[in-house]
């Protein structure tokens, strides 16, 4: 009787698996017939009109991006107060941009020509304390390579523009007004269309060209910057 009821729990337990099993494969086969679908489909849309296909004609784009990093050269001249000291720096910069022709050229470098707006809310500088500044960048020509891919473009681009301070910066016989210069690099991930994740790298000097009596700037400086745009 025992190992009846033995028997019978144990018929139980492997009917209730046995189910349990079939349903776990239906559920499997459904979700990867779902993925399988949803890929082609993705694919199809890829092949017919691909995401990065938005920066191979004229339009707008806007975004914002998130840049820091610190001077890879110092002002070493000892009448200035941050001589030898390393200055880092964070920035929230929104953009504006306008791509102005369809793709030229060929190969590797075919692509299109953008024009750049930002500005500047907060940049955060570190050198003998903290200081704030804020401003605009209006020269910001960029070349964007359309010919590499359907969800990745690169591009190169100059930055130009203004920061003001409510102090002077660099600290001491320096200026409240500084101008900046930069050379930027980066890429265009499109996650899906007309939505791009931005990484890259940016060169920045700035300068008060001598609206101070003295002009340490910030030689140079290496930034990693991430963004999202939308077009």
């Amino acid at each position: 009787m025992i190992t009846s009821r033995k028997t019978n729990r144990k018929e139980v337990y492997e009917a209730r698996r046995a189910r349990i099993s079939l349903n776990s494969l239906k559920a499997a086969i459904a979700l990867v017939s779902i993925l399988g679908a949803l890929l082609t489909s993705l694919s199809a849309q890829d092949l017919d009109n691909p995401p990065s296909n938005i920066l191979r004609q004229p339009g707008w784009n806007y975004g914002g991006e998130l840049s820091g990093g610190s001077t890879i050269v110092q002002s070493s001249a000892p009448r200035f107060v941050t001589a030898n000291l390393s200055i880092s720096n964070v920035a929230l910069i929104v953009h504006a941009g306008l791509v102005l022709t369809g793709e030229h050229g060929s190969g590797w470098i075919r692509g299109t020509f953008e024009w750049d707006f930002s500005v500047i809310p907060v940049e955060n500088f570190w050198v003998l304390g903290s200081h704030y500044a804020g401003g605009f960048e209006a020269l910001g020509p960029r070349w964007n390579f359309t010919n590499t891919g359907r969800r990745v473009v690169p591009f190169v681009g100059l930055s130009g523009g203004m920061l003001f301070s409510p102090n002077n910066f660099p600290p001491g016989r320096t200026a409240q007004f500084n101008f900046t210069a930069a050379v930027d690099a980066g890429t265009h991930l499109f996650l899906r269309p007309r939505h791009s994740f931005d990484v890259g790298v940016r060169f920045q000097h700035v300068s008060n060209g001598y609206l101070g009596r003295l002009n340490p700037g910030v030689p140079l400086s290496l930034q990693l910057t991430l963004g999202y745009s939308w077009y």
